[in-house]
């Protein structure tokens, strides 16, 4: 199947300044990750904060440059489109963003903020955007009647339905939604997931979702993709990379999942440390300082990520020696 959306060997750098002399480093938020989304698909992308999903995000939605790499929608690369393309592609690309306080203009209505995109590409007229903000507002689960009031007069979980019927106002093929769920409660979640899984099966919708829950992607991934310090160290199918992992990390983010049931994990595999700074990553491979299982060659080369058994890929020396034939190391 043909991909929507890949994107190859993609790089982002920041300048910082820091010190008392103000030297000038580079952070490497993203340090060359490959990634392919298709039609229909849900992706799930998942690591701790600060590992760079949501600067991958916005790379993604064209929202900042990369420093290195390319990204292809459709066939066509993305710092090469034309007008009439790159209008496409932000028709087509749309974006939840984690938080539902500021990513709503406080000074617009209801009606304008989710109308805005249909007046920016030009849909419809003045009467079938109010006709159509209407139906998004019972779509998500919110009345029509309350159309004229402020973001402030909604709580959290409502906002965030006002975020995703704009997200879904110009009927796009792709979202990418970074950490939708992360402010908000418990039980609000459940009913958030629950709409983007509704919406996905009715539009046909491709889906990128990003957060550091893998609770929540087992609910809502078809494959997954685990990343860690700007590089991504583990993909699978939902199956593959959540219930047989091939990767310490992967492992030691499941063993942080709740469980009530003694007998689901015998096991608990525990990261050491913090996460280090992207500012200066370990040398070889970027996990070896946190890994249970590290060894000589891990602090000096760095693993690539490759094919492991048929897909699934995962970026360490040792994942066959470790995890073949090793249920104990399984999370169920």
């Amino acid at each position: 199947m043909t991909a929507l959306l890949t994107a190859s060997n993609l790089v982002k750098e920041f300048p910082v300044r820091g010190g008392m002399l103000g030297e000038k480093r580079l952070l490497t938020a993203v340090a060359g990750i490959d990634l392919e989304l298709h039609p229909g698909e849900t992706l799930g992308l998942a690591g701790e904060s600060g590992c760079g999903k949501s600067t991958v995000a916005r790379l993604l939605t064209g929202l900042i440059p990369a420093s290195q790499g390319e990204i292809r929608y459709a066939g066509s690369e993305l710092s090469g489109m034309d007008r009439e393309q790159t209008a496409l592609f932000r028709k087509d690309v749309q974006m939840i963003f984690q938080d539902p306080f500021s990513s709503l203009n406080p000074r617009m209505r209801v009606s304008e903020i989710i109308a805005e995109p249909l007046a920016i590409h030009r849909i419809g007229t003045p009467g079938e955007r109010r006709e159509r903000v209407a139906a998004l507002m019972e779509r998500v689960g919110l009345s029509a009647q309350q159309l004229s009031r402020f973001p402030h007069e909604f709580s959290g979980g409502q906002r965030q339905r006002i975020g995703i019927a704009r997200a879904l106002a110009v009927s796009p093929r792709l979202i990418i939604a970074d950490e939708p769920v992360s402010a908000l409660d418990l039980s609000i979640q459940a009913q958030i997931i629950n709409l983007l899984q509704e919406v996905k099966r009715e539009l046909g919708l491709s889906f990128l979702f990003i957060t550091h829950d893998l609770s929540v992607l087992r609910h809502l991934s078809d494959r997954v993709a685990i990343m860690y310090l700007g590089r991504i160290v583990e993909t699978g199918s939902r199956e593959q990379a959540l219930d047989a992992p091939l990767h310490p990390y992967t492992e030691a983010l499941l063993s942080a999942i709740p469980s009530i049931d003694p007998e689901k994990r015998k096991r608990r595999v525990i990261a050491k440390g913090e996460l280090p700074s992207p500012l200066s990553p370990p040398t070889g491979c970027p996990f070896h300082p946190r890994c249970p299982y590290a060894r000589e060659i891990c602090a000096k080369e760095r693993p690539e990520l490759s094919e492991k058994e048929p897909g699934h890929s995962a970026a360490c020396h040792f994942s066959a020696e470790i995890y073949r034939n090793d249920a104990s190391h399984r999370s169920p």
